[in-house]
């Protein structure tokens, strides 16, 4: 199976598509959270490879809920 690579922002908290895609309920995600230029150094292919790597040496974070998420995001981007 080919899984898609949809572009997305985050805004006021929520993650945003900027591709208009359909996407089905309760579908599963894998985010990578780029820095704001960091297309400018690494490939895209190379940001999910480390990507991939963090999920094979367990360093995930899994998110149920929005709230959780906007939390998390707040942790990651303004705590750090």
């Amino acid at each position: 199976m080919i899984y898609p690579t949809i572009k997305a922002v985050v805004h006021r908290g929520k993650v945003k598509l900027l591709d208009d895609v359909h996407l089905p309920e309760n579908a599963a995600l894998l985010i990578t959270v780029l820095e704001e230029n960091a297309l400018n150094y690494f490939s895209l292919g190379e940001h999910l490879t480390a990507g991939l790597q963090d999920i094979l040496s367990g360093q995930i974070t899994e998110i149920a809920t929005t709230d959780e998420l906007e939390h998390h995001l707040d942790a990651i981007f303004y705590n750090s």
